[in-house]
């Protein structure tokens, strides 16, 4: 036992207190007992408090004992549970009386099954914990924290040391800086009857159509018969019985590829008397590569013309799909460097794709350039989609210029064909009804507008004439009913003489049949539609129709034809021709595209050729705007969109709008210049990845970076789930972040930026399970554990008990104590005063004095206005002695000697 300061420098506040003392001394000398008294008091407060400032602390060796048992309930350890619970049950009934023990299990997580108790009752393991994982590490600093420290310390872990996640050694340093003995108890995992698919191994990056082999490893700990099979991409592509023999066995398979893509490899092993399937299967992902090539969505051929020669004259290799057939995934889409949308309809491509297209731009830096034309932008429903959303222009206006005034005739086939059901019980003629009905919603009071309604005769359901009332028109519309044959000419004809009449500068008939009609006749009303410049309109519906001459009609008179072949695309149909119609998206004029601002594209350029129409949208803020028309309406705009880039060209390069550019001789150059602008950036070989299993996967990237460097990563998970990671500079030659950890096949893309520029590269990597499961575990690790830390390996419960615990000592802060007493003495002192104690303590000191026979004599002044009270001592040793009164000489002595207590003084004091 000891005692110690904390501060032990405060104690030279003592000799200071000291010098006052000494200085004050003279001044109370004289005084009487009690102020003496008084004053000493405060002297030992003002010690006490310096003492306390001090921190006195008192050492002491305990004898307490804190146990904490640490069990392994991970999976590959399941089968010893029972010989855990047997072994901590004994062990508990073995300590001593001083001892607390504990119980903590752990697996990837940690948790305690009860604290640290006198007499702990443990029969089963209740708590929960992830098991897929064996976490020694930070099962041993979980442990750590919960010893008390005024307690000798002992740990006893119970695993059979197949460390899958963290380091062991890594707390050997915090084990002996806070005494803690460590036992072991190894125990035995391995199943007798086990086959492990180790490995399935290909070469990450293969040539399409050539031959190369996948190497399929199985460990066995038995000779047995089993079935392998091998799965690319979900579907089986070999499946046969071999032998395995005991220990490695390695098997060959040959595949090839036929398209470029990444591919997902699972290999999977099966016997019937295997104890363990959860290691019965692996995974491998390869990717046939080849120079990126574009990918170009396509509704209608002839708008493609120009652009195929754009990329020829690019060098490109490309693809040319359909829109309708486009069902690409994100894996296709990698491998293109930009994707063009050739004046396509939204309403033409799945969401799926559009979602995928996002993420491949956003996420994966590739490129997106959308042609104009009247299925795009507003006029192909991008509004409110994302397609809106990732170009660099929006589709509502920003200035509404007054809108022209239009007469139109709709002319509505009610055979008795229309009549057969498209969607459920819902018929085409009341699709139609209602397509009609959104038509009319959108054009203005000041509009012209009548409905003839044809069978094998007509009718004008609704009198053409100005659009007074919507709801009139929508309510007359609603009361056509299914007719019979189909005549198509006669209320053609006179929807034409209806409109000749008309005043408005654009009149427009929409013609909607799903029949054949006549066989010929049409010239007649297309020819005096032509020169009263009528324009008719043709919508078709189903197979049954006579296409050529609605298509012949539509585009005699400057209309346009719609073939569709399901009804339940008319609204979007009308809607596109009622936009159309108002002529508040298409402008169809000549111009000269004027610059706004250059950037790589356009800089070498001083002048274009003219334009004769383009969509009109709306530039984005903080978008690049290249090119305007002459209304200071977006032509080419363009703007980085997450790590990609989009493109917006709104007029057409069918040649309709641009026939003068498709002449132009820098034609080629300037697209040229947009191509290279939007191109995905390479791959890039200049850094290398690393990935590390911990509690997830520790993804990291290593090279030569430049201090301004910044680099996400794109992480694709085996159950297709995506997320964009922040990496964090660890070094400056490495990035790093943490991914989930799940078994199969992952895809990572990371981009590194510097300097404005992005690069990026991708790494396929494949997680089988969890090594829990694996048969040929290297257990070396943690028995280097044991080795360093000097942990004892126990084999009876007994065994944790023998052995010397490192021994502890607790302080006890004295402070504490020392103020509480100060307190106590200071609240007597202030008693004292209060209360005029001092005289029965003076009283007390004489008679005290008497008693010992030290005072002789003793004089108390008694100051009660009018005479001093002297009395003598009496003498003990001779009792019965008279006192005898002072003399003069004897009193003036006494007064020197002795001191002469006024009590109206104290009283005062």
């Amino acid at each position: 036992m000891r005692i110690s300061l904390e501060r032990p420098l405060i104690l030279l506040l003592i000799p200071i207190l000291g010098v006052v003392i000494w200085l004050l001394s003279k001044r109370f000398y004289k005084e009487g007992l009690g102020k003496k008294f008084v004053v000493v008091l405060r002297i030992v407060i003002f010690l006490l408090i310096i003492l306390a400032l001090s921190i006195p602390k008192l050492t002491i060796s305990s004898n307490k004992v804190a146990t904490i048992y640490l069990a392994d309930l991970s999976d590959s350890n399941a089968k010893n549970i029972d010989k855990m619970k047997d072994f901590i049950q004994k062990a508990i009934k073995l300590k001593k009386s001083n001892e607390m023990q504990s119980v903590v299990v752990f697996g990837q997580d940690t948790n305690v099954e009860f604290s640290l108790k006198n007499n702990p009752k443990f029969s089963e393991f209740g708590s929960v914990v992830d098991t897929s994982e064996t976490n020694i590490e930070n099962a041993i600093k979980f442990a750590a924290n919960l010893f008390p420290k005024d307690f000798q310390k002992r740990l006893v872990i119970l695993t059979d040391g197949k460390e899958t996640v963290g380091n062991a050694k890594t707390t050997i340093d915090l084990l002996n800086n806070n005494g803690i003995d460590v036992k072991v108890l190894l125990l035995k995992s391995e199943k007798e009857k086990d086959i492990q698919f180790s490995s399935l191994k290909i070469p990450q990056k293969v040539v399409k159509n050539q031959e190369f082999s996948v190497f399929a490893n199985i460990n066995s700990t038995y000779p047995a018969s089993a079935q392998l099979k091998i799965f690319r991409d979900g579907s089986l592509i070999f499946s046969q019985k071999i032998m395995l023999e005991k220990g490695e066995n390695r098997f060959v398979i040959k595949d090839k590829l036929p398209r470029e893509g990444i591919y997902r490899y699972q290999g999977v092993i099966e016997a019937e008397d295997d104890e363990e399937d959860k290691n019965n299967f692996a995974y491998a992902m390869c990717q046939v590569k080849k120079p990126q090539k574009v990918l170009v969505v396509y509704q209608n051929i002839d708008d493609v013309k120009n652009v195929r020669s754009l990329l020829d004259s690019y060098s490109a290799d490309y693809d040319m799909v359909i829109s309708d057939n486009v069902d690409f995934g994100l894996d296709r889409l990698m491998q293109y460097s930009f994707v063009v949308l050739c004046n396509v309809s939204k309403n033409h491509l799945t969401d799926k794709f559009l979602n995928d297209c996002e993420r491949y731009v956003k996420d994966l830096g590739g490129g997106l350039l959308v042609i104009g034309g009247e299925n795009s932008y507003a006029l192909g429903n991008y509004s409110n989609s994302v397609l809106e959303k990732m170009l660099p222009v929006k589709m509502q206006l920003k200035n509404k210029e007054k809108e022209r005034n239009v007469a139109v005739v709709l002319v509505i086939d009610h055979s008795r064909s229309m009549g057969e059901s498209n969607l459920g019980n819902i018929n085409k003629l009341e699709i139609a009804k209602s397509a009609a009905a959104k038509m009319i919603d959108h054009l203005e009071s000041s509009d012209s507008v009548g409905v003839i309604a044809f069978d094998h005769n007509f009718y004008w359901a609704s009198k053409f004439g100005k659009l007074k009332s919507k709801n009139e028109v929508i309510e007359n519309i609603s009361g056509i009913q299914i007719g019979g044959g189909t005549a198509i000419i006669p209320p053609l004809t006179e929807a034409v003489n209806t409109l000749r009449k008309s005043k408005a500068k654009d009149k427009v008939i929409v013609l909607l049949t799903d029949g054949y009609g006549e066989e010929g006749g049409y010239e007649y009303p297309a020819s005096i539609a032509k020169r009263n410049n009528i324009k008719i309109t043709t919508i078709g519906v189903g197979s049954s129709i006579n296409a050529p001459i609605l298509s012949w009609m539509a585009a005699y008179t400057s209309g346009r034809f719609y073939y569709v072949k399901d009804a339940s695309n008319l609204i979007d149909v009308f809607l596109k021709e009622a936009k159309i119609i108002k002529g508040k998206y298409i402008k169809e004029k000549k111009f000269i595209p004027k610059v706004v601002e250059t950037n790589f594209i356009n800089s070498a350029f001083s002048s274009y050729p003219p334009l004769y129409g383009y969509i009109a949208t709306t530039k984005k803020d903080i978008a690049t705007s290249l090119l305007v028309s002459d209304e200071d309406e977006p032509i080419l705009t363009v703007w980085r969109y997450g790590l990609g880039k989009t493109a917006a060209w709104c007029s057409d390069l069918n040649g309709s709008w641009s026939r003068d550019w498709v002449m132009w001789d820098k034609f080629s150059k300037f697209f040229s210049n947009l191509f290279k602008w939007l191109e995905k950036g390479a791959e890039d070989d200049s850094f290398t990845f690393d990935v590390q299993k911990e509690k997830g996967l520790v993804v990291s990237i290593n090279g030569k970076f430049k201090s301004n460097a910044t680099a996400t990563l794109k992480c694709i998970y085996p159950n297709a789930a995506e997320k964009m990671l922040k990496m964090k500079r660890t070094s400056p030659d490495k990035f790093e972040t943490m991914a989930e950890f799940m078994p199969g096949n992952y895809t990572f893309v990371a981009f590194v930026t510097e300097d404005g520029k992005t690069k990026m590269s991708t790494f396929l990597y494949s997680i089988n399970y969890s090594d829990e499961f694996r048969v040929d575990f290297d257990s070396s690790r943690f028995e280097q554990f044991i080795a360093l830390s000097n942990a004892k390996v126990v084999k009876n419960p007994g065994d944790i008990y023998k052995g010397k615990l490192k021994e502890v000592y607790s302080q006890q802060d004295l402070s504490d104590f020392l103020i509480i007493l100060c307190i106590f003495l200071f609240l007597l002192e202030i008693a004292i005063r209060r209360f005029a104690l001092y005289v029965q303590i003076e009283r007390l000191f004489l008679q005290t004095c008497n008693t010992m026979k030290k005072v002789k004599y003793l004089k108390i002044k008694m100051d009660f206005g009018k005479k001093d009270l002297i009395t003598k001592a009496n003498d003990t040793r001779k009792p019965g002695k008279k006192v005898k009164l002072l003399s003069k000489k004897e009193k003036k002595q006494d007064e020197k000697d002795h001191e002469i207590l006024d009590i109206k003084k104290l009283r005062r004091f």
